[in-house]
């Protein structure tokens, strides 16, 4: 008989690809995942598994080029983030037909912060497009999510890593996966040639994603911060210190550590 877990996955940008490794081996080691929950990256990943997507979106990813990554970014530079997330999110539905999170095949959680009542706003009915929209609404990056009088940004402001949220079934374990550890990151030893080939399309895209904004956005002094940067790092810091007090508070039963660098 298979362990029962309740899984809950961290935001962490392009790192939360990282949860599809920790899913698939979790599966491999004879665990049954009855309920999941996520935040931001880790909102849209656990989307993807409630579906029964994972898989077929995992294939996706690994067949993109540097040109259809970028024809997926319609760069704004608005005041209210980078890029508009059109693009990113109607490609996005092509995953899964938008339905509402109650009818998934386990439960699922999604958490977002409404920045207008300065609270959190936790999903685990209606639209599952809305609630993924809302989670990775990554604040100076993409623009915010409109819903009623509430304009919606990723959880990572009050809830990173969503221990709290996850519907807790009999007799499971509760475990944790977290990207953004502060821990070593021991890089394979490879030769140029590998490196190029085996290099994941989310980290080409962040590359030249940065080599992009570094061109349009102005530097300050030797530090190399500029205003995105350290939004950006405040940000994470932010929700870095939140992770580790909701970890320490909720305990969670496996604790899976991704470095962030």
């Amino acid at each position: 008989m298979k362990q029962p877990i309740s899984l809950v996955l961290s935001g962490g940008a392009a790192r939360g690809l990282a949860h599809i490794g920790v899913i698939e081996e979790l599966e491999k080691q004879g665990f049954e995942i009855k309920s999941i929950a996520g935040n931001s990256m880790g909102a849209y990943i656990a989307a993807m598994y409630a579906l029964g997507n994972l898989n077929e979106y995992k294939k996706w990813a690994l067949t993109l080029d540097k040109m259809e990554v970028f024809k997926l970014i319609d760069f704004t530079f608005s005041s209210q983030g980078l890029i508009k997330g059109d693009r990113v999110f109607n490609k996005m539905k092509s995953f899964f037909p938008d339905k509402n999170i109650e009818d998934l095949r386990i439960p699922y959680v999604a958490v977002a912060a409404d920045i207008t009542n300065m609270e959190e706003v936790v999903f685990t009915e209606g639209s599952l497009y809305d609630a993924v929209r809302a989670s990775v609404a990554i604040p100076t990056v993409f623009t915010p999510a409109k819903k009623n009088n509430a304009v919606l940004v990723d959880g990572g402001v009050v809830n990173p890593i969503p221990l709290n949220r996850v519907k807790r079934t009999e007799g499971d374990i509760l475990i944790a996966s977290y990207v953004n550890a502060n821990i070593p990151y021991d890089a394979p030893i490879i030769n140029k040639e590998k490196e190029e080939i085996k290099r994941s399309v989310y980290q080409q895209k962040v590359l030249e994603f940065k080599s992009r904004l570094n061109r349009v956005l102005p530097k300050n002094g030797e530090e190399k911060l500029n205003y995105f940067s350290l939004l950006n790092k405040s940000t994470a810091l932010l929700a870095h210190s939140l992770s580790i007090i909701n970890i320490e508070k909720y305990n969670p039963d496996i604790m899976i550590n991704i470095s962030r660098k």
